[in-house]
């Protein structure tokens, strides 16, 4: 991967998923929310992306992620997600994302987040479409007999 041949859109992508990759959902959006003020209306939108999940499902994912880390050397963290400042989380995504895009891929991500332009209840669910396990458990949504229609 050059980092020269990609466009910025394809940098910020590239940079959302190390940060999906290294600090879990959680530690993204706290990320995010450390670059640019926050737009859109996260209550009114959350629960469409959230409705319908069960806490075995939840459950399932949160064991994914711890799975996935401890299989990933790489994937260390100075410490416990939840025991980390949104500081120290925004530095961890700043060392994650120069260690895999360099110091000017880096640069790139953040001129991206910093514009300030995205509406973050528009932009958001298409991270949360990144998860296999949610993708899976919206299928399943759709399919599930007793759900009403809306």
């Amino acid at each position: 991967m050059n980092i020269q041949d990609m466009t910025d859109a394809e940098v910020y992508e590239r940079g959302i998923e190390i940060l999906l990759d290294k600090l879990g959902h959680a530690g993204t959006i706290r990320f995010i929310e450390q670059c640019e003020p926050p737009t859109g209306d996260y209550t009114a939108e959350r629960h469409k992306w959230l409705d319908g999940l069960d806490m075995e499902t939840i459950m399932q994912g949160i064991q994914e992620l711890r799975q996935k880390k401890q299989e990933d050397p790489e994937n260390e963290f100075p410490k416990d997600l939840s025991e980390m400042t949104d500081i120290e989380v925004y530095r961890f995504g700043l060392s994650v994302i120069s260690g895999k895009l360099g110091p000017s891929g880096q640069m790139r991500f953040l001129r991206q987040c910093k514009s300030g332009t995205k509406d973050r209840a528009l932009t958001h669910p298409k991270h949360l479409d990144k998860f296999a396990s949610i993708t899976k458990m919206q299928q399943e949504r759709k399919m599930d007999p007793l759900r009403k229609k809306e």
